[in-house]
């Protein structure tokens, strides 16, 4: 990708520049770093600006849901999926920009955790509704590489591994991705992806799978 997908730098709903300035300092600072104070720096405006509009808990939900509107706009962007040499229905990170964006998800998460001590759950509830979307496509698309006429309905199980392992692969691109190439996280997850959509027919009885006569089986 040319443009950075978790950026809208043209856009005029203050939010959005809210949200832009989040990533901005969670990618470059961090969690650690992440005030209203920081956001303000880089809008060159004051801190009292945003407070007049947003509390700090407010500000951090109201990124949260610009921020995750994002992420499942990206995760769900590329239609041609099926076409690919490793079908991967949701996106695996690829370009500096997409390992960022992941980073600052992460950082989030961060944040969210951290306000939910403070008596704010409503930014950990915003990225729980993102994972149960994310979820929903992923068994939405799951249907479209199923062969069968008739399609049965993933196992809720599967599905926990499937995003378990799609998070996996997309920490190890964002945070170490000389180990990892992109290629490479592609071909694990749309071989298990493709191992759960077609999963191998039983094998037959054969009569020494069978137990002796008279004895019962085990």
């Amino acid at each position: 990708m040319s443009e950075n997908p978790f950026l809208l730098p043209d856009h005029a709903d203050y939010a959005e520049i809210l949200t832009d300035a989040a990533v901005h300092v969670l990618e470059i600072r961090g969690v650690a770093e992440f005030s209203v104070a920081a956001m303000a720096r880089w809008m060159k405006v004051s801190p009292q600006a945003i407070h007049n509009l947003y509390s700090r808990s407010r500000a951090i939900e109201v990124v949260t849901i610009r921020f995750c509107r994002r992420w499942l706009h990206w995760s769900a962007s590329d239609h041609r999926w099926l076409q690919a040499e490793h079908p991967c229905p949701l996106r695996i990170p690829r370009e500096p920009e997409e390992r960022h964006g992941t980073q600052v998800l992460q950082a989030l998460t961060e944040l969210a955790r951290g306000e939910r001590v403070r008596g704010n759950p409503l930014p950990e509830l915003r990225l729980a509704h993102l994972r149960n979307n994310e979820r929903d496509l992923l068994r939405s698309r799951l249907a479209q590489l199923s062969p069968a006429q008739f399609y049965a309905p993933v196992e809720e199980i599967e599905l926990s591994g499937l995003m378990a392992l799609l998070s996996g692969l997309r920490h190890t691109r964002a945070v170490d991705p000389a180990s990892l190439t992109w290629e490479q996280a592609c071909w694990a997850y749309a071989r298990a992806v493709s191992a759960v959509a077609n999963p191998a027919p039983a094998a037959p009885t054969s009569p020494q799978d069978l137990p002796p006569p008279h004895e019962p089986a085990a």
